[in-house]
C-alpha cells in the first residue's frame, strides 16, 4: 500500500516517461535564453527570453513539423510586434492601460478558435505586459527584443530540429494507432452494453483521426497526402458503419441473432486489427430486422475491403479537415454576435484588466505588472467553471510554490540560483502534461522567483512582493469573475442546444436526399453536438450544481448522441417502411417543437399535437428514432434526473 501510495505521488508530482523529450524541448531555449544574458550581465532581458521560450514553446504543442514552422514563424513576428508596442506606448499611462484592455477583447473574441490560434493572443498580451514592465525599468529595448528573437528563434530549432529524422515515423505511428483504435472500439462492442465505455473507445478514435488530418498537413507530397485523407476518410467511414452497429444493439434483438452478431464483431475485429480484409460472415435468420443488420455488416465490409474516396467525400468534413484559416474565419464571425459569450469573456478580461491597471497607478505599486499578469493567466478560458479552478489551483500552488522557493532561497547560494531555475523550468513543464494544474503551478512559481533573484540576489523580499502580486491578482480576478461579471454557462447553453437541434431537422429533412448532401448535414451535427459537449462538461464542473441538475444534463447528452447515432444509421442503411417520407415528416414536426418550446420548459407545456399513427415499434429503425425523439420530449416535461433505459 504504502509503495503504491509512494508511486501515485510521483506520478502527480513529476513527470511521465513519454513527456521528457517534449518538455525538454521547452526546457532547452528557456534556460538557454536565460543564462546566455544573465551571462553578459542582461538579466532582465534573460528573463524576458525565458518567459518568451515559455509562451511560445507551449504554443508548439502536438503540432507537426510544417504546422510549427508557420505559427511559430507567425508567433515571432507578433512577439516582436508586442515588445515594440508595449515601448511605443509605455511612457503614457492611461494610453498603455487602454491599449492592454483592446488586447484583451479581441483575445476574449479570439476564446472560441483552435488552441493554437488561441495562443496568439494570449501570448501578445503576456508578452505586451511583460514588456511594459521592462520598458518602464528602463532597460533598453534592443536588448529585451533581441532576447525575444533569440528565445523565439532557438525554440524554432529545437522544435524542428528532428523534423527530417522523425517527420515519417510520427506520422505512421499515428496511423498504426488508428488502426488499433478502430479495432479495439468495435471489439468493446461484443465485451460490454456501457455506453460511457464506449463513448471513451470512440472519443480516443478520433484523437487519432485528429492527429492524422492535422500530420497530414506536414507533408510536403500532394501525391502522399491525397492517399493519406483517403484512407483516413476510409477509416473514419468505417467508424460510422461502428456508431450505427453500436445503436443496432441497443435494440432488443433475439439472443440468437445477437450471439451471431457478435461472433462477427470477435472476427472482424481481429481482421481489422492485423490490417486484413474482413471476411467475417453473418448468419442470416428469418427475423424482419435482420436485413438492416446483413444490409449495414456488407456496406462496412465493401467500405473497408474496396472503397476508394474522391476529394469531394471529405474536403467538406467540418469536423476534421477544416484549415485553420476557414476554422479562424468562422469561429470569429461567431464571436462577433454582441450576445456570445466571447464578447462577455473579452469584456471580462479588459474590466479585470483595467482595475488591476488602475490600481497600480493610483496606489504606486512598483512593479505592478505582475498584479495584471496573474489577472490575465487565470482569465484563460470563459467558463465560470473552469476558471474558477484554474484560479483556486493558482492561490494555493503559488503559495506552496513561493514557501518552497524562500526556503531554497534561503538554504542555496546564490551562485546556486540557475541550477534551481533550470530545476524548476524542467519539472514545471514535464508537469503542464499532468492534470493538476496546482502542480504545475508550484513549479511555474518556483522558477519566476529564482529567475527575478537573480535581478536582485541580495533582496529576498522582492521574491515576497511577487507572490503578494500574484496572490492579489488571483484575488481580484475571482472577485471579478464571480461578483461583477460572472459567466455562468447556463445564460448562454440553450442557444447550443438550439443550434444542435436545428441541424438535426435539418439532417431529417435530407434523409431522402443524395448521400453528399447527407453527409455535409451530418458534419454539421457533429461539429454543433461536439461544441455542446465542450459546454455541458464546462457547466458541470461549476460550483453549487446539485446532483439533480448535473445528472439532468447528462441525460440531455446522452440523448442527443442516441439520437445523431438513430439518424447515422438512417442514412446508411435508409428506412424500408413504404411511409418514410411520413415519418420524417413527423420527426421534424416534433423536433421543431422541442425547438420552439425548448426555452420555456420550465413553464407549464401543453403535449404537441402530433400524429402517432405512423408507430411501428416493430421496426427497429423507427422505433430507435421515435424513441429517442420521444426522450427529448420527455426530458422536456420533467426537467429531471431519470435513470435512462
Amino acid at each position: 500500500m504504502k509503495k503504491y501510495s509512494l508511486r501515485l505521488i510521483w506520478s502527480r508530482w513529476f513527470s511521465n516517461a513519454a513527456d521528457i523529450p517534449d518538455s525538454i524541448r521547452i526546457t532547452i531555449p528557456m534556460v538557454m535564453s536565460l543564462g546566455l544574458f544573465y551571462f553578459f550581465g542582461f538579466t532582465a532581458a534573460g528573463i524576458s527570453g525565458l518567459i518568451t521560450a515559455w509562451l511560445l514553446g507551449v504554443q508548439g504543442r502536438d503540432l507537426p513539423y510544417l504546422k510549427r514552422l508557420q505559427i511559430l514563424s507567425l508567433s515571432t513576428i507578433f512577439t516582436a510586434g508586442s515588445t515594440y508596442l508595449a515601448y511605443s506606448v509605455y511612457d503614457n499611462i492611461w494610453l498603455s492601460s487602454l491599449t492592454l484592455c483592446s488586447i484583451a477583447i479581441v483575445y476574449g473574441l479570439m476564446s472560441n478558435q483552435r488552441p493554437h490560434i488561441r495562443l496568439f493572443g494570449y501570448n501578445f498580451g503576456f508578452t505586451y505586459i511583460m514588456s511594459i514592465h521592462f520598458a518602464s525599468a528602463d532597460n533598453p529595448f534592443l536588448i529585451i527584443l533581441f532576447a525575444n528573437l533569440f528565445a523565439a528563434l532557438s525554440v524554432m530549432f529545437t522544435s524542428l530540429m528532428l523534423w527530417p529524422f522523425f517527420k515519417g515515423r510520427i506520422l505512421q505511428c499515428h496511423i498504426q494507432s488508428v488502426t488499433t483504435s478502430l479495432a479495439d472500439w468495435l471489439d468493446t462492442l461484443r465485451l460490454t452494453d456501457d455506453e460511457s465505455a464506449l463513448e471513451d473507445k470512440r472519443q480516443h478514435f478520433y484523437q487519432c483521426a485528429h492527429k492524422v488530418a492535422y500530420y497530414s498537413n506536414s507533408i510536403t507530397s500532394a501525391k502522399r497526402t491525397e492517399q493519406i485523407r483517403m484512407e483516413l476518410q476510409r477509416s473514419l467511414e468505417v467508424a460510422e458503419y461502428i456508431i450505427s452497429l453500436e445503436r443496432i444493439l441497443s435494440f432488443r434483438l433475439q439472443e440468437t441473432t445477437r450471439e451471431r452478431l457478435f461472433s462477427w464483431i470477435e472476427q472482424a475485429a481481429f481482421e481489422l486489427k492485423h490490417q486484413q480484409q474482413i471476411t467475417a460472415v453473418f448468419d442470416v435468420n428469418e427475423h424482419k430486422n435482420n436485413q438492416y443488420i446483413v444490409d449495414l455488416l456488407e456496406q462496412l465490409k465493401r467500405c473497408y475491403n474496396f472503397s476508394n474516396f474522391s476529394p469531394l467525400d471529405y474536403s467538406k468534413n467540418i469536423y476534421l479537415f477544416t484549415s485553420d484559416t476557414k476554422s479562424f474565419l468562422r469561429n470569429f464571425k461567431r464571436a462577433l454576435n454582441i450576445k456570445s459569450k466571447e464578447w462577455r469573456h473579452g469584456g471580462k478580461i479588459a474590466l479585470t484588466l483595467a482595475i488591476t491597471q488602475f490600481l497600480t497607478i493610483f496606489y504606486k505599486i512598483p512593479q505592478g505588472y505582475w498584479i495584471s499578469l496573474t489577472a490575465f493567466i487565470v482569465l484563460l478560458t470563459s467558463s465560470m467553471g473552469v476558471t474558477n479552478h484554474r484560479m483556486w489551483h493558482r492561490f494555493y500552488g503559488t503559495a506552496l510554490g513561493g514557501l518552497y522557493s524562500f526556503v531554497c532561497l534561503y538554504l542555496a547560494p546564490h551562485q546556486h540560483l540557475i541550477i534551481l531555475t533550470s530545476i524548476s523550468v524542467f519539472f514545471a513543464f514535464t508537469t503542464y502534461h499532468k492534470e493538476r494544474y496546482d502542480i504545475h503551478v508550484f513549479w511555474l512559481t518556483s522558477m519566476i522567483v529564482f529567475a527575478i533573484s537573480l535581478l536582485s540576489p541580495d533582496n529576498t523580499l522582492i521574491t515576497f512582493y511577487r507572490i503578494i502580486d500574484t496572490l492579489f491578482g488571483v484575488t481580484i480576478a475571482f472577485s471579478i469573475n464571480y461578483f461583477i461579471a460572472p459567466s455562468w454557462t447556463m445564460r448562454w447553453l440553450d442557444q447550443y442546444i438550439t443550434r444542435m437541434m436545428r441541424s438535426q431537422i435539418l439532417y431529417v429533412t435530407v434523409l431522402d436526399k443524395p448521400l453528399f448532401e447527407q453527409k455535409l448535414n451530418l458534419y454539421k451535427v457533429q461539429d454543433n453536438y461536439y461544441t455542446l459537449k465542450n459546454e455541458i462538461f464546462n457547466l458541470l464542473k461549476e460550483p453549487n450544481l446539485s446532483p439533480r441538475t448535473s445528472q439532468d444534463w447528462r441525460s440531455l447528452l446522452i440523448i442527443l448522441r442516441r439520437l445523431n447515432d438513430s439518424l447515422l444509421l438512417a442514412t446508411k442503411l435508409g428506412i424500408y417502411s413504404k411511409e418514410d417520407s411520413q415519418f420524417s415528416q413527423k420527426w421534424i414536426k416534433q423536433l421543431s417543437w422541442i425547438v420552439k418550446h425548448f426555452p420555456q420548459r420550465y413553464e407549464q407545456l401543453a403535449k404537441p399535437d402530433i400524429d402517432h399513427d405512423f408507430e411501428h415499434p416493430t421496426d427497429m429503425l423507427c422505433s430507435l428514432i421515435e424513441n429517442d425523439i420521444r426522450q427529448l420530449e420527455d426530458w422536456i416535461f420533467h426537467q429531471q434526473a431519470y435513470v435512462l433505459k
